[in-house]
C-alpha cells in the first residue's frame, strides 16, 4: 500500500469541507491509531494525560475519535505515552491502516518519539497518515515554527521525512506576521510554502499534491 499523507489545520475533518475530499480515502474497514504524543509539557503525569485523553473522562478523547464516525470507522486505538511499552506502541502502529497525529507541540512530538524509540517505526509506516496542525508539520522532512503564544523564536526542525520539497504554515490567516516568516523560509530554503487555513487541506500521494478548501500556495 502506497502512503497517503493528509495535512490539515483543523480537526473537524468530518465536516463537509473535508469529508467530500476524504471519503474516497478513508473506509469503514480502516483501523486507526491515534498517536497522542503532541501534548504540551504541562502534561507531566498519567493523571494529566487521562484528564485529556482517557476514555470516559478525557476532553480530547471524543474530539479526536468522533470525526471517524462519519467515515464509518470504529476500530480505533491510542498510543498511551505513560502506559504503553515500546512493543505495545509498535504493534498498535503496525496493525493500523490510518495513523492520526493530532495538534499540539511538534517539537515535543519529535522528542517523545525518539524517547519512546518509535521514530523508525513511524518513518517506515506505509498507510494513511492524517496530521492536524503540529501533526501536519511533523510529516515533513524539515518544518518551520512561526513565533506565537507557545513559541517565542522562529526555528527549523527535522520531522518524520515523509514529504520533501515544500513547507507549510498551519492556521494560515494571511497576517503580515505569518507572511514575514513564510518569506524567510522561501528565501532560505528555496521551496514553496502552502498556507493551510482552518478549512483547508492537502492530500499527497505518489508525489502528487492535491489541495482542497481554503489553502494558498505561496
Amino acid at each position: 500500500m502506497a502512503m497517503i499523507n493528509i495535512l490539515l489545520s483543523d480537526f473537524s475533518f468530518d465536516e463537509k469541507w473535508a469529508y467530500e475530499n476524504l471519503k474516497r480515502i478513508l473506509k469503514k474497514e480502516d483501523k486507526v491509531c491515534i498517536c497522542a504524543l503532541t501534548f504540551f509539557d504541562d502534561t507531566k503525569t498519567i493523571e494529566d494525560w487521562n484528564h485529556q485523553f482517557k476514555k470516559g473522562q478525557g476532553y480530547y478523547y471524543r474530539l479526536y475519535q468522533d470525526v471517524f464516525k462519519r467515515y464509518g470507522i470504529h476500530s480505533i486505538e491510542w498510543i498511551e505515552y505513560f502506559n504503553d511499552s515500546y512493543q505495545q506502541m509498535k504493534e498498535k502502529i503496525e496493525r493500523s491502516s490510518v495513523l492520526y497525529i493530532p495538534g499540539g507541540a511538534p517539537d515535543l512530538f519529535m522528542k517523545r518519539i525518539r524517547e519512546c524509540r518509535i521514530k523508525k517505526v513511524l518513518k517506515n509506516y506505509k498507510g494513511i497518515v492524517i496530521g492536524v496542525s503540529a501533526g501536519a508539520m511533523v510529516q515533513l522532512d524539515c518544518f518551520h515554527i512561526t513565533p506565537d503564544d507557545e513559541y517565542s523564536d522562529f526555528q527549523y526542525m527535522n520531522g518524520l521525512g515523509y514529504l520533501q520539497d515544500f513547507d507549510i504554515e498551519v492556521h494560515y490567516t494571511g497576517s503580515n506576521h505569518q507572511k514575514k516568516y513564510i518569506k524567510k523560509v522561501i528565501e532560505e530554503k528555496q521551496i514553496p510554502v502552502f498556507g493551510i487555513k482552518e478549512k483547508g487541506g492537502m492530500i499527497i500521494q505518489n508525489n502528487q499534491i492535491e489541495c482542497f478548501g481554503q489553502i494558498e500556495k505561496i
